[in-house]
């Protein structure tokens, strides 16, 4: 089967969507392979992501001018999203906001537009009608039609954008992998993958940055098992995240700990001497531009700005304080980023950690780049 190449109208829909970024993201950071500024996308193939929030939607239609070629796509997404009345369901929101939100709602554009784009409803079962399918004995069969739709969809000549986590991570790394990708590779012998990793910084700015660091193509043979392709998906994801100002400030809050006093001089140079060491040692770890092209004091108050707020330090004529929320772990990690904003940023680089461990490890309290507590 031919791919099926976009149109001008379908290129339109999604430059549409990506208008919104402004309301969602303070700015946006791309980090390409190799000096690129595209992203491969041979037909057929399923192109992975990890899966953050909502605003993933939005971050989409900011990839989908990269890919090389540009064809047709196919996007799994959830069943209420395609219904009535799901903006405000979904956010709740108030005063104008909500006005704006019921319009949109009223004229059923959201559902018009996403299944034009090829968005396809996704039941979730292991999430909102469980019991239900259970119950009737059919929770196996619908799993099994919906992969079905997806694998002929694909074959009639649309790419697959694909979440392997299936639902938002809520710790700020990785969900468990699901079997997803293992079940492509079983029924489509030609399939290549390629994957790219949202890194979603909620400190530095006043709102939201995303960073999006885009993969290679690679391939998943015939004789990998179910857990190799899931360990190959989530490394993939996990090299991927960017180390930021808002996740490096993080790690480096909880290694000084509980009741820990440093100057906002101190903590920059800290920042800076890990960062410097991370450069120089693992050349691999992609590293946003705040932090690569020197720290600037404005981001890093409006960062100690929100961690004051957030009652996790103490910040006052230039000495910050670590209070005990900080370091608390919640009983439960559901919506980490609610509970623990800190510890959030600091699992992004989950993956990154022994590095990191081995840079923090190496710093010499001598010379007063580790302060005591």
């Amino acid at each position: 089967m031919k791919p099926k190449k976009r149109t001008l109208t379908y290129d339109f829909l999604i430059k549409l969507v990506s208008f919104t970024k402004g309301l969602a993201f303070h700015s946006i950071e791309e980090h390409f392979q190799e000096n690129r500024k595209d992203f491969d996308s041979p037909y057929p193939s399923a192109l992975l992501a990890n899966h953050v929030s909502e605003a993933d939607i939005i971050a989409l239609s900011i990839v989908y001018p990269r890919l090389n070629p540009k064809i047709k796509m196919i996007i799994p997404a959830r069943e209420d999203i395609l219904k009535k009345d799901f903006l405000q369901k979904e956010f709740r929101a108030k005063g104008l906001l909500k006005l704006i939100f019921t319009l949109i709602d009223k004229s059923s554009i959201i559902p018009l537009l996403l299944g034009y784009i090829g968005c396809v409803p996704i039941k979730r079962p292991f999430r909102d009608n469980s019991r239900e399918l259970l119950k009737k004995g059919e929770l196996r069969e619908t799993v099994d039609a919906e992969w079905n739709d997806l694998v002929v969809n694909i074959n009639s000549g649309r790419n697959l954008f694909m979440f392997p986590e299936g639902t938002y991570n809520q710790d700020g790394f990785l969900n468990q992998i699901k079997k997803g990708a293992y079940y492509l590779k079983t029924k489509i012998t030609d399939i290549q993958f390629n994957s790219f990793t949202f890194t979603y910084d909620h400190l530095t700015y006043p709102k939201l940055k995303l960073h999006i660091s885009y993969g290679s193509p690679f391939r998943l043979t015939q004789e990998q098992d179910v857990d190799s392709v899931t360990k190959a998906i989530k490394e993939k994801f996990g090299k991927s995240y960017v180390l930021t100002l808002g996740n490096l400030t993080s790690f480096i809050l909880l290694k000084l700990g509980h009741h820990t006093k440093i100057t906002q001089e101190k903590l920059f140079s800290v920042i800076e001497s890990v960062k410097e060491k991370v450069q120089k040692k693992y050349p691999e770890i992609l590293i946003a531009s705040e932090l690569k092209k020197g720290l600037n004091s404005g981001s890093l108050s409006t960062l100690l700005t929100k961690l004051k707020s957030g009652k996790y330090i103490d910040w006052k004529e230039g000495e910050i304080q670590i209070l005990e929320p900080l370091v608390t772990i919640p009983k439960t990690l559901n919506n980490l980023k609610k509970s623990n904003i800190v510890l959030y940023h600091k699992n992004q680089l989950t993956h990154h950690l022994a590095s990191l461990d081995g840079i923090w490890d190496s710093l010499p309290e001598a010379s007063g780049v580790v302060p005591t507590t």
